[in-house]
C-alpha cells in the first residue's frame, strides 16, 4: 500500500481521515473526492442544477431591469402626451378666437 493512501483511506476503524484545509487546493481535493465517492453523474446533476439556478436568477435581474426601464419610458410618454394635449388645446382656443375675429370682420365689412 502507498503511504499516502493512509491519509485518505483508513486501514483500521480507529484511524481517522486527515482534514484538508479550505485552501484552493483543499477545495479541489474535496470536489474530486466527492466525484470519486458519489460518481460523475451526481456531480453533473449538481452542476446542472447550479447552472439552471444561475440562469434563473440572472434572467430575473434582467427582467427587473427591463421592467424598470419600461416604466420610466411609459412615464416619459405619458408626460409627452399630456404636454402635447395641452399644446393642441391652446392651438384650438387660439384658432377659435381667430375664427370669431374673422367672422366679426366679415360682418363689419358687409355692413
Amino acid at each position: 500500500m502507498n503511504p499516502a493512501d493512509a491519509l485518505f483511506f483508513p486501514t483500521t476503524p480507529t484511524q481517522h481521515i486527515q482534514q484538508v484545509p479550505m485552501t484552493d487546493a483543499g477545495v479541489f481535493d474535496q470536489v474530486f473526492g466527492i466525484i470519486d465517492r458519489y460518481g460523475v453523474s451526481l456531480f453533473t446533476v449538481l452542476c446542472s442544477f447550479w447552472f439552471i439556478l444561475y440562469l434563473t436568477k440572472s434572467a430575473q435581474k434582467e427582467r427587473d431591469a427591463w421592467q424598470r426601464r419600461d416604466e420610466e419610458s411609459d412615464q416619459r410618454i405619458l408626460n409627452l402626451a399630456t404636454a402635447s394635449s395641452d399644446a393642441l388645446l391652446q392651438v384650438k382656443v387660439a384658432l377659435e378666437a381667430n375664427t370669431q375675429a374673422m367672422r366679426e370682420f366679415i360682418r363689419y365689412r358687409n355692413n
